[in-house]
Protein backbone atom coordinates (compact mmCIF):
# COMPACT_ATOMS: atom_id res chain seq x y z
CA UNK A 1 0.00 0.00 0.00
CA UNK A 2 1.36 3.41 -0.97
CA UNK A 3 1.59 5.75 2.00
CA UNK A 4 0.71 9.44 1.62
CA UNK A 5 3.37 12.01 2.48
CA UNK A 6 1.42 13.09 5.54
CA UNK A 7 0.90 9.52 6.73
CA UNK A 8 4.60 8.76 6.21
CA UNK A 9 5.64 11.91 8.08
CA UNK A 10 3.41 11.30 11.10
CA UNK A 11 4.29 7.59 11.31
CA UNK A 12 8.04 7.99 10.86
CA UNK A 13 9.21 11.52 11.71
CA UNK A 14 6.79 13.52 13.85
CA UNK A 15 7.55 13.78 17.57
CA UNK A 16 5.29 15.53 20.08
CA UNK A 17 6.50 18.39 22.25
CA UNK A 18 3.83 19.45 24.72
CA UNK A 19 6.46 21.39 26.69
CA UNK A 20 6.67 24.17 24.12
CA UNK A 21 2.99 25.18 24.13
CA UNK A 22 1.91 27.79 26.63
CA UNK A 23 -1.82 26.96 26.62
CA UNK A 24 -2.39 23.82 24.56
CA UNK A 25 0.27 21.58 26.05
CA UNK A 26 0.72 20.25 29.57
CA UNK A 27 -1.21 23.27 30.94
CA UNK A 28 -4.39 21.43 29.95
CA UNK A 29 -3.73 19.02 32.83
CA UNK A 30 -4.74 21.89 35.14
CA UNK A 31 -7.81 22.90 33.11
CA UNK A 32 -9.53 19.59 32.51
CA UNK A 33 -11.24 17.62 35.27
CA UNK A 34 -9.32 14.39 35.89
CA UNK A 35 -12.54 12.35 35.65
CA UNK A 36 -13.76 13.97 32.41
CA UNK A 37 -14.64 11.67 29.53
CA UNK A 38 -12.26 12.86 26.83
CA UNK A 39 -11.94 12.15 23.13
CA UNK A 40 -8.46 13.09 21.96
CA UNK A 41 -8.75 13.65 18.21
CA UNK A 42 -5.37 13.06 16.60
CA UNK A 43 -3.82 11.92 19.87
CA UNK A 44 -0.48 10.99 18.32
CA UNK A 45 1.47 9.01 20.90
CA UNK A 46 -1.48 9.31 23.34
CA UNK A 47 0.68 11.15 25.90
CA UNK A 48 -2.28 12.53 27.86
CA UNK A 49 -3.84 9.10 28.43
CA UNK A 50 -1.87 8.32 31.65
CA UNK A 51 -3.22 11.56 33.17
CA UNK A 52 -6.90 10.97 32.42
CA UNK A 53 -8.47 7.57 33.16
CA UNK A 54 -11.39 8.23 30.79
CA UNK A 55 -9.43 9.46 27.76
CA UNK A 56 -9.86 7.71 24.42
CA UNK A 57 -7.41 8.65 21.68
CA UNK A 58 -7.96 8.34 17.96
CA UNK A 59 -5.38 9.01 15.27
CA UNK A 60 -5.18 7.93 11.63
CA UNK A 61 -1.37 7.85 11.67
CA UNK A 62 -0.27 6.44 15.03
CA UNK A 63 -0.63 2.93 16.42
CA UNK A 64 -0.25 4.29 19.97
CA UNK A 65 -3.82 5.56 19.70
CA UNK A 66 -6.71 3.56 21.11
CA UNK A 67 -8.14 3.43 17.60
CA UNK A 68 -6.33 4.14 14.35
CA UNK A 69 -8.98 6.04 12.40
CA UNK A 70 -9.60 9.43 10.79
CA UNK A 71 -11.88 11.67 12.84
CA UNK A 72 -14.51 12.03 10.13
CA UNK A 73 -14.80 8.21 10.00
CA UNK A 74 -15.02 7.75 13.78
CA UNK A 75 -18.31 6.78 15.44
CA UNK A 76 -18.16 7.30 19.22
CA UNK A 77 -18.55 4.17 21.30
CA UNK A 78 -19.58 6.22 24.37
CA UNK A 79 -20.44 9.79 25.40
CA UNK A 80 -17.64 12.28 25.91
CA UNK A 81 -17.77 15.75 27.49
CA UNK A 82 -14.33 17.06 26.52
CA UNK A 83 -12.73 16.96 23.09
CA UNK A 84 -9.10 17.69 22.25
CA UNK A 85 -8.08 18.80 18.77
CA UNK A 86 -4.46 19.70 19.46
CA UNK A 87 -3.02 20.26 16.03
CA UNK A 88 -5.07 17.53 14.41
CA UNK A 89 -7.85 19.31 12.51
CA UNK A 90 -5.44 21.52 10.59
CA UNK A 91 -5.12 19.78 7.26
CA UNK A 92 -7.22 19.97 4.16
CA UNK A 93 -9.56 22.22 2.30
CA UNK A 94 -12.45 24.23 3.67
CA UNK A 95 -14.73 21.42 2.46
CA UNK A 96 -12.90 18.83 4.58
CA UNK A 97 -12.73 21.08 7.66
CA UNK A 98 -16.43 21.82 7.31
CA UNK A 99 -17.15 18.08 7.19
CA UNK A 100 -14.99 17.49 10.29
CA UNK A 101 -16.59 20.32 12.27
CA UNK A 102 -20.08 19.17 11.29
CA UNK A 103 -19.07 15.73 12.58
CA UNK A 104 -17.80 17.36 15.78
CA UNK A 105 -21.18 19.05 16.16
CA UNK A 106 -23.02 15.79 15.49
CA UNK A 107 -21.16 13.87 18.22
CA UNK A 108 -21.14 16.59 20.89
CA UNK A 109 -23.92 17.59 23.24
CA UNK A 110 -24.82 20.81 25.05
CA UNK A 111 -22.00 22.17 27.27
CA UNK A 112 -19.31 19.87 25.87
CA UNK A 113 -16.00 21.69 25.54
CA UNK A 114 -13.44 21.47 22.77
CA UNK A 115 -9.83 22.50 23.34
CA UNK A 116 -7.99 23.42 20.14
CA UNK A 117 -4.45 24.00 18.96
CA UNK A 118 -4.80 25.44 15.48
CA UNK A 119 -2.22 26.07 12.81
CA UNK A 120 -2.98 29.25 10.82
CA UNK A 121 -1.89 27.64 7.56
CA UNK A 122 1.84 27.66 8.24
CA UNK A 123 3.98 24.77 7.08
CA UNK A 124 6.81 24.18 9.52
CA UNK A 125 7.48 20.55 8.65
CA UNK A 126 9.83 19.02 6.09
CA UNK A 127 6.93 18.21 3.75
CA UNK A 128 6.68 21.87 2.74
CA UNK A 129 6.11 22.08 -0.97
CA UNK A 130 4.40 18.69 -1.27
CA UNK A 131 1.27 19.41 -3.28
CA UNK A 132 -0.99 16.84 -1.63
CA UNK A 133 -0.74 18.50 1.80
CA UNK A 134 -3.02 21.47 2.33
CA UNK A 135 -2.98 23.46 5.57
CA UNK A 136 -6.20 25.09 6.64
CA UNK A 137 -5.62 28.81 7.44
CA UNK A 138 -7.14 28.96 10.94
CA UNK A 139 -7.87 32.47 12.20
CA UNK A 140 -10.28 34.24 14.52
CA UNK A 141 -12.57 34.75 11.54
CA UNK A 142 -12.70 30.99 10.82
CA UNK A 143 -13.31 30.19 14.50
CA UNK A 144 -16.24 32.61 14.60
CA UNK A 145 -17.55 31.30 11.28
CA UNK A 146 -17.61 27.66 12.37
CA UNK A 147 -18.94 28.44 15.84
CA UNK A 148 -21.81 30.44 14.34
CA UNK A 149 -22.50 27.87 11.63
CA UNK A 150 -22.60 24.85 13.93
CA UNK A 151 -23.84 26.11 17.28
CA UNK A 152 -20.68 26.44 19.30
CA UNK A 153 -19.63 29.35 21.50
CA UNK A 154 -16.09 30.66 21.10
CA UNK A 155 -15.27 30.87 24.79
CA UNK A 156 -11.62 31.80 24.48
CA UNK A 157 -9.01 32.37 21.81
CA UNK A 158 -5.43 33.52 22.13
CA UNK A 159 -2.05 33.23 20.57
CA UNK A 160 -0.18 30.13 21.67
CA UNK A 161 3.49 29.36 21.17
CA UNK A 162 4.97 29.08 17.68
CA UNK A 163 2.26 31.03 15.83
CA UNK A 164 -0.36 28.49 16.89
CA UNK A 165 -3.81 29.55 18.07
CA UNK A 166 -5.36 28.25 21.28
CA UNK A 167 -9.15 28.15 21.29
CA UNK A 168 -11.90 26.83 23.51
CA UNK A 169 -15.32 26.12 22.08
CA UNK A 170 -18.44 25.12 24.00
CA UNK A 171 -21.39 23.38 22.39
CA UNK A 172 -24.53 25.48 22.81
Amino acid sequence: MLMSSMDYYFRNNWKPNYDKFKYSGWKLLDKIDKDAHILDIGCGYNLLKPHFPNLYGIDPHNSNSDQEIAFEDYTPHKNFDVYLALGSLNFGTEKLLDKQIKHLYDITKKNDIIYWRQNPGLSDHPWQGVEEIVFFPWSEKWNVHYCDKYGFELKEMKQDTGNRLYSEWIRK
